[in-house]
């Protein structure tokens, strides 16, 4: 049509041409950048693995991707990398509930060593002061207390086996108390022996082990993060 303008509009196309180009490059940018990570994992063969997210369970260390876990005992080190405050409240809030179950896991503990502590002692107060042995009504009733007691042990350490930690500086911690509770659980046994067959030998070990086992208490309350 007479003097209509067919003109197109360069300096304009340009601009859109130009904010389209700029706009796919960020998206290939984002797209191609490794999603952010809070952790990151150091493994044997040199290799770093970032992560959003980990636990400990066992003997594997889970990332929150879907990732497959990894054996804890062949991880280097785990180091945050630049956690925000959410981030922090999550593993604070995570601290704080696995603390909580610690607590319990240790009373039950402190029960058992205790219910084994006053057995060894009023054993060892019954040789020492009347030389006297077990008749069968008693080693029954000792036997009786010695399997429940190897029972709640048991227990105790198929807990420690499934508590969920959220924190790699809990890993010693978990492993001393496993070793700790082995000792118990030795000790126990040697009770067991000792009710079973009257051996003095049994007695003995039984009380080594269960020195052992306090021991390693000591030490678990050191390597705790949080004391």
């Amino acid at each position: 049509m007479a003097g209509q303008d067919h003109t197109i509009p360069l300096h304009g196309a340009r601009h859109t041409i130009a904010a389209v180009a700029f706009g796919c490059l960020i998206l290939n940018i984002l797209s191609a950048a490794p999603a952010w990570a809070g952790y990151l994992v150091d493994l044997p063969d040199g290799q770093t693995v970032s992560t959003r997210g980990y636990w400990i369970q066992g003997d594997m260390l889970y990332f929150a991707e879907d990732r497959d876990p990894v054996n804890v005992y062949e991880v280097q080190s785990v180091r945050q990398d630049a956690l925000t405050e959410a981030d922090m409240r999550d593993r604070e809030e995570a601290m704080e509930e696995v603390r909580s179950l610690v607590a319990g896991l240790l009373g039950r503990e402190e029960a058992a060593l205790k219910g084994q502590a006053d057995l060894m002692a009023g054993i060892t107060e019954r040789e020492t002061t009347t030389g006297t042995v077990l008749d069968p009504k008693e080693r029954k009733s000792l036997l009786s207390g010695l399997m429940s007691r190897a029972r709640a042990v048991e227990d105790l350490r198929a807990a420690w086996s499934r508590l969920r930690l959220p924190d790699y500086s809990l890993l010693l911690a978990r492993d001393i108390k496993m070793l700790q509770l082995m000792s118990l659980d030795a000790s126990v046994e040697q009770a067991l022996a000792y009710a079973e067959s009257g051996d003095p030998t049994n007695r003995e070990y039984a009380w080594e082990h269960l020195r052992q086992a306090v021991a390693f208490r000591e030490s678990f309350r050191e390597a705790l993060p949080w004391e």
